[in-house]
């Protein structure tokens, strides 16, 4: 992908209205202004609702708090050319028929004059009327570089030169978070550890997370309470070394396919464990908002996290029902499921931060309606997630006899034909208030219920998937020595 065109490049080509989206709004603007002026931009403003315009070539300011202000100044014939002006927190006004309509009108001057509106602010919704005008300005976080000489500061300024070191493996780990978030990162560190610790970093990156609203952070689970599966725990132990050895192709993510109880979600957070890195849940559903284009904002912003965290596993649970609005093809809600669901397909695509994508389905059927094998692609591999086997069942039986204190029998697994891992804890913890019989007489296994939709899954996971369990699972293969050469005596 090309790299983006510098900040002073879009002022030279003539770009009038330009939006920088950014938490650092005094970073951002001290180093745009500092571009600008070193080619020949030498009239630099800022307005702030509480401030008014303030001149960077002066220091004076000129006390228009009015929103229309600023804009009105700029029109006047004697200000001077070649003028960059920033605005902050402008989303609050820009979406005013007034506001909007005196950007439009203030377009052809700021051309003629090479005078520049640049807004400035975390979120930005640009109304309808103002998408052609305005470019987007892409403001990167601050690079591992930057960081370290943020990090040398804080322990110079503080005398702790020899005592604190300050080393690039450790810092890299702030990458994705802003300057102020990375500071109080390392002066918590240095105050807690007396060091810069690499674990107080990675929470003040999972507060990052949880602040955004955007996503949630899930602890990950002990692989000690996960039973069966043993074909998937292999796969994932076999593709550890490819997020640390780079030999090896880094490994994008997985598919998970089952009925309810299975073991899907309970997957993804052993996953995690065994990859010793963060989960972070994508609810796509969750980001919709009722604005035009707050979705897709939203799931773009919370995109753009994850790329900046850094290795994590993405969780996208129930995947067919968060992008069921694909099929109506923009009938039912004007096409935000539709453009939601082409930016997730194009960022797992082309994006190249170190991630691991674990998505979870219930109904392969409408999955692939919804898709049409164009999400499937962007996986490595597919995993089927059948009813345990006997085997899997009695290791299942085994942790949750520890979990709840309880001791039964692992006989009884014999008849629980077709019970998944989630009926079997269900069976355990009724055990606890009356007896193994009752128990297990109100148990009634899913699998029974969605018999169709299993077997058709089946049916298409045999030429297709992975099989998650072990071969003794209750898939019927048939008979392995069919088709088998007999040798005569």
């Amino acid at each position: 992908m090309r790299k983006q065109p510098s900040f002073s490049t879009h002022l030279k080509a003539g770009y009038p209205l330009i939006l920088v989206q950014t938490h650092e709004e005094g970073r951002a603007i001290c180093q745009l202004a500092e571009e600008a002026q070193k080619n020949g931009y030498d009239n630099i403003y800022s307005w702030d609702i509480a401030t008014g315009i303030y001149s960077y070539t002066d220091s004076k300011v000129d006390e228009i708090k009015s929103p229309p202000g600023p804009l009105q100044k700029f029109m006047n014939k004697g200000f001077p050319d070649k003028a960059v002006m920033f605005l902050k927190d402008y989303h609050k006004f820009i979406g005013n028929t007034d506001i909007y309509r005196l950007v439009k009108n203030l377009i052809p001057i700021l051309k003629k004059n090479d005078r520049h509106i640049v807004f400035v602010s975390p979120v930005f919704t640009i109304p309808p009327e103002l998408e052609k005008d305005i470019v987007l300005y892409e403001f990167n976080l601050p690079s591992v570089d930057d960081l370290i000489n943020l990090a040398e500061r804080v322990v110079d300024v503080n005398n702790l030169s020899e005592s604190v070191p300050v080393e690039r493996e450790v810092i890299s780990a702030a990458k994705g978070l802003t300057f102020q978030e990375a500071e109080n990162a390392i002066a918590l560190s240095i105050r807690e550890t007396n060091t810069i610790s690499k674990d107080i970093i990675q929470l003040e990156k999972l507060q990052m997370v949880k602040k955004s609203g955007l996503m949630e952070i899930y602890e990950p689970v002990a692989e000690s309470e996960w039973g069966g599966l043993y074909n998937l725990k292999q796969y994932i132990h076999k593709r550890k070394i490819g997020f640390s050895d780079s030999k090896y192709p880094m490994p994008r993510g997985i598919l998970l396919v089952g009925l309810p109880g299975s073991g899907k979600s309970l997957s993804a957070k052993v996953i995690a464990a065994t990859l010793d890195v963060p989960l972070i849940k994508l609810d796509i559903g969750a980001l919709k908002g009722s604005l035009v284009g707050q979705s897709e904002e939203r799931l773009r912003q919370a995109l753009k996290m994850i790329d900046a965290f850094g290795f994590c596993c993405v969780w996208i649970d129930e995947i067919e029902k968060n992008l069921s609005g694909v099929q109506s093809s923009g009938r039912s809600d004007g096409g935000t499921t539709s453009n939601m669901f082409g930016n997730l397909l194009t960022w797992m695509q082309e994006s190249n931060s170190p991630k691991y994508i674990i998505a979870t389905c219930n109904d392969l059927s409408e999955l692939l309606a919804i898709s049409q094998g164009a999400l499937l692609r962007r996986f490595d591999d597919i995993f089927f997630l059948d009813v345990p086997s006997e085997k899997e069942k009695e290791d299942i039986l085994k942790i949750m006899n520890k979990r709840y204190g309880t001791d039964i029998s692992h006989k009884i697994v014999a008849n629980m034909e077709g019970w998944t891992g989630a009926e079997i804890e269900k069976f355990v913890k009724a055990t606890l208030f009356e007896g193994e019989k009752e128990a297990f007489a109100n148990i009634k296994p899913m699998s029974v219920y969605n018999k169709d939709i299993i077997d058709r899954a089946r049916e298409w996971a045999r030429q297709n998937a992975r099989m998650a369990n072990i071969i003794e699972a209750s898939i019927d293969i048939g008979d392995s020595s069919a088709g088998v050469r007999k040798i005569s005596n």
